[in-house]
């Protein structure tokens, strides 16, 4: 059956039953339909997700729940700048090559030891996707494990799957720990209100927890065999000139106006500090001329910003509807006799499961504003934003889950088989350790 047509009746059957079955006011009803035309397209990706997100603001206003003017200003959300000022970081390191000399002055630093090398390796993939895409991590880095694994044919294959899986898990798990890391990060953000620290105490914990487990499971699981191997390491010729030495300052400066945000903000009488911060990064970028506009520009995916704007108008649209209260109450009763564990784990397990399928982003978008309006007595608001928020980037089981899962299934080394076992036992384990974070939290 073609996809149009599975999703057109997607659309009628589920417009026509909230229409029929759905006892409520006239904006509560309209604002479900809306959810469930942006659930129908976000989830099948029949459109692009940013096509979605800005029809989520559009279909507001024809139906005259809100005006269009309204529905734009969360397409202005702090959160949407601070994510700029995150591409702009990351646009002017690459065109410093500074995350190139980090990666090579890690394998200098191992003497060359494989081993070490492969763990520092991962581990600084980690740390760049706290700050670039995950994507654009994976890219940059498996370049460099393809030839550190290229040099030693004697290596055996599960070896070569480890280091290949370990750097695209690294650059998945390492997005959660700050705002700028991931887009569900910010998604959940911005619906709790939370700025880059406070991100960072729940993102943070999550990283620190799960990059080490992640790691054991694969040595566990794969049981590689590097024993006393050594590479050869190859000269990065690599000057500090002027523009490097600023773009290390600039930096430096976002880092702590990002994490002093909180006390800065309450002394200057300055409110969301750490957005003020992201635009002051970006006009000294391109003064001190470490990047140009259209450097920034063309690594800039300003169709994650508007998917920022478009879940936020939805979530802004259920709230002022009445529908969110609806929702609640239906999904109260539908897990009322359940405690606040079972609640947490049920969401995401929910959750990193179908974002195996479909994009983190979307997923994120869809549900944070659903999952928010369950009752306090079940779970908190920041335990279920933040139960799609962190979960959202846990999928490793799917080539297809995630970009740097692509990247590496793409080298033709990992068999399908192999990442949905590691993968699968990931995912469980993952889930039961955010699960019970959040509900030590």
């Amino acid at each position: 059956m073609p996809k149009a047509l599975i999703v057109a009746l997607l659309l009628i059957i589920g417009t026509t039953a909230i229409g029929l079955s759905v006892d409520a006011e006239r904006d509560i009803v309209i604002a479900l339909v809306i959810l469930w035309i942006a659930a129908v397209l976000w989830l099948t990706e029949f459109i692009h997700v940013t096509a979605t997100a800005l029809l989520v603001p559009v279909l507001a206003a024809l139906t005259g729940l809100t005006s269009l003017q309204e529905s734009l200003t969360s397409f202005a959300h702090p959160i949407i700048y601070i994510f700029l000022g995150g591409y702009g970081l990351a646009a002017a390191m690459h065109v410093q090559k500074l995350d190139l000399y980090l990666a090579h002055k890690i394998l200098s630093f191992t003497g060359g030891h494989l081993q070490w090398a492969i763990i520092l390796l991962c581990f600084a993939a980690s740390l760049l996707s706290m700050w670039i895409s995950n994507m654009a991590t994976a890219a940059l880095m498996l370049p460099l494990i393809m030839g550190l694994i290229d040099q030693k044919q004697n290596l055996t294959h599960a070896s070569k799957m480890l280091c290949l899986l370990a750097v695209a898990y690294s650059a998945n798990i390492g997005g959660i720990a700050t705002l700028v890391g991931s887009a569900p990060n910010g998604i959940a953000a911005g619906a709790l209100g939370l700025d880059f620290v406070g991100w960072l105490a729940y993102g943070g914990t999550a990283y620190l927890i799960l990059w080490p487990l992640m790691m054991a499971v694969l040595w566990l699981l794969l049981r590689p065999s590097f024993g006393t191997t050594q590479v050869n390491l190859e000269s990065f010729e690599f000057e500090w000139n002027t523009p490097r030495k600023l773009m290390v300052s600039i930096f430096m400066f976002t880092v702590i106006g990002w994490v002093l945000s909180k006390p800065l903000g309450t002394w200057l009488a300055v409110a969301r500090f750490d957005a003020w911060v992201a635009l002051t990064t970006l006009v000294l970028l391109m003064l001190s001329q470490v990047a140009t506009w259209k450097q920034i520009q063309r690594h800039t995916d300003w169709g994650i910003l508007l998917l920022f704007g478009g879940g936020l108008a939805l979530g802004a649209l259920l709230k002022s509807t009445g529908a969110s209260v609806f929702i609640g109450t239906l999904l109260s009763q539908a897990i009322a006799d359940q405690s606040t564990f079972v609640v947490i784990l049920v969401l995401v397990v929910f959750v990193v499961f179908l974002t195996e399928l479909t994009s983190n982003t979307a997923t994120t978008a869809l549900l944070v504003p659903i999952f928010i309006t369950l009752p306090a007595d079940l779970v908190s608001t920041h335990q279920a934003a933040l139960a799609v928020g962190i979960t959202a980037s846990c999928a490793f089981m799917l080539p297809v889950a995630t970009p740097p899962n692509a990247l590496v299934h793409g080298t033709g080394l990992i068999t399908g088989g192999t990442m949905i076992r590691v993968g699968f036992v990931l995912n469980i384990l993952c889930a039961l350790t955010i699960t019970g974070l959040l509900y030590l939290m």
